[in-house]
């Protein structure tokens, strides 16, 4: 049986056009990877991370962008996860940063 300390609460992944990416919600905390925009895929540094947003990427996409001092590490997903994504990410890390849109 799984350890239900380790297994995450919410799983949202999502393969497009050639890269992945990967939200997990866990009771404590948010872990994510992408390869968008990365070479290879790429776990977002969670400790570094100063806010966070979702912005439109296609009519089949959205990005949920976690913004650190240096860069931007944007995950993909599907635009019917968007929804919970944000009340995830609004549970875990707060309010979102305004749009840049």
């Amino acid at each position: 049986m799984p350890d239900p300390s380790v297994s995450p609460t919410l799983d949202l992944q999502l393969t497009w056009r050639g890269t992945t990416g990967r939200i997990r919600f866990f009771e404590h905390g948010v872990r994510a990877e992408t390869s968008f925009e990365q070479d290879g895929r790429t776990r977002v540094p969670m400790e570094r991370v100063t806010g966070w947003r979702v912005e439109p990427c296609d009519v089949d996409a959205v990005c949920v962008e976690f913004v650190t001092d240096d860069t931007v590490y944007r995950v993909l997903l599907d635009t019917a996860d968007e929804r919970l994504a944000r009340l995830g990410l609004e549970r875990a890390l707060g309010a979102p940063l305004p749009s840049e849109g």
